[in-house]
């Protein structure tokens, strides 16, 4: 049966468009083999198998895709587009020296050049599927590319501060950059929120104002947190290389001792888990850990590839996915990962697991599990009737009918898309499809 036959069966309008393919992928229900998308300005009216959705919507205007697989556009959770490539190389596997080698870069790129690689990162975000981000920026300069790509998320201002005397300064001016950013997002498809960057990388007396800030602002949040050993071992007491390595290199003092049992139990008990954020990476935990972020409604961020790197972890994604606790994919930066090619990630996070994860699981996890993340699983990460039309298209020759999830993963790079589309509007293509809009 045709979903969400009611909304636009009989007499179509010329702005509604069927979208036909071989293989429809609406997440959540099974694969459709030889179906069709409905769509109507920026909004799905139906999905169904080809001869279903040809008969509720007689007069659409048809875009024929042919051996292709439709599915919903991938939501890349976790990125900082300002930061460029190849992937900084952690000296002897170390976490706190890898930080130093990423602050001294960006500290060498002019703010022009950093926008300009947001925008050249931004566009390959859509020419690989994705339709939605969850960004992390320093002061805000990747938001113009986002607006100008069309991508739709949230931009998170990243919060940096160690002195506690800094504190209230670093908010107001935190304060001051939401205020602006939201008025150049206004009308967009963008919201902002704050990133409150890590255990590590804040003293108690910013972090609680950024909590403070959050709430007054009804910002979305999103903290760095349990990525690395290294700030285990930190917030446990104060010790590893981060207080040796880090700190002096970045001409600050120590923070004052730590003493929680795991990160996550630091952010608990500053309060920080209030407002169900969204924490990025969670390699490091345990299972209270686990029971404290499922009792808050805390979303995570996973980016395998990055964690690979840099951590020499697995997060427990298998757990978090039975404890009801919503996983999405990130590809971090290209300072901790070769591309943001979240098709790259999917096999990542699978190879990762050894088997502990089914391709479908990895496979919502790109898409209604960014959603989720990002609290935007009212509007997308499905194909549905009423959901926005935010759709990739890729090759569907290698698709297996046997396992249609595990060889689109296995068979699909960002290079192979052949368009993207965000609130119906095609705003990259391969081929001769022709705009719906």
């Amino acid at each position: 049966m045709v979903d969400g036959l009611g909304l636009g069966g009989g007499g179509a309008a010329a702005t509604e468009h069927l979208l036909l393919a071989r293989w429809v992928f609406p997440v959540g229900r099974p694969p459709i083999s030889n179906g069709g998308v409905a769509i109507r300005g920026g909004a799905i009216l139906g999905v169904g198998p080809r001869r279903e959705v040809l008969a509720a919507w007689p007069g659409a205007g048809r875009l024929e895709l042919g051996e292709a697989g439709l599915l919903p556009g991938l939501v890349n959770c976790h990125t900082h587009l300002e930061l460029s490539g190849p992937p900084v190389a952690p000296p002897d596997g170390s976490f706190a020296r890898w930080l130093i080698a990423v602050i001294r870069q960006r500290q060498q790129t002019p703010l022009a050049a950093q926008e300009a690689q947001a925008g050249v990162n931004a566009r390959g975000l859509l020419a690989s599927g994705t339709t939605a981000v969850g960004e992390v920026s320093s002061t805000g300069q990747s938001l113009g590319p986002l607006l100008r790509a069309g991508l739709r998320g949230i931009l998170f201002r990243e919060v940096l501060g160690l002195d506690p005397g800094e504190a209230p300064a670093r908010a107001e001016a935190a304060r001051s950059d939401l205020e602006r950013l939201g008025r150049e997002a206004r009308q967009s498809l963008l919201r902002i929120g704050l990133s409150p960057h890590s255990p590590y990388g804040l003293s108690e007396e910013l972090f609680a104002a950024c909590r403070a800030l959050a709430r007054a602002a009804e910002a979305p949040c999103c903290i760095h947190a349990a990525e690395s050993r290294d700030e285990a071992a930190l917030v446990a007491g104060g010790g590893g290389p981060l207080p040796d390595l880090l700190y002096p290199a970045v001409g600050q003092a120590p923070p004052p001792r730590r003493r929680a049992a795991t990160p996550v139990a630091y952010l608990e008990a500053l309060g920080m888990l209030d407002g169900e954020p969204l924490l990025i990476h969670a390699v490091h935990v345990d299972g209270e850990d686990r029971r404290r972020l499922a009792s808050r409604g805390v979303r995570v961020a996973h980016c395998p590839r990055s964690n690979a790197r840099l951590s020499g972890a697995v997060a427990p994604v298998p757990a978090y996915l039975r404890e009801g606790i919503p996983v999405g994919l990130g590809t971090d930066s290209l300072a901790s990962a070769p591309t943001l090619d979240l098709w790259d990630e999917m096999r990542a996070a699978l190879a990762a697991q050894g088997g502990r994860l089914a391709p479908a699981q990895v496979l919502e996890m790109a898409t209604l599990g960014g959603a989720r993340a990002l609290g935007l699983a009212d509007v997308v990460g499905t194909l549905q009737a009423g959901k926005r039309a935010d759709l990739v298209a890729v090759p569907a020759e290698g698709i297996e009918p046997s396992d249609p999830a595990g060889s689109l993963i296995a068979g699909t790079r960002g290079a192979d898309v052949l368009l993207t589309m965000v609130e119906g509007r095609i705003l990259h293509r391969r081929g001769e499809c022709e705009p719906c809009d």
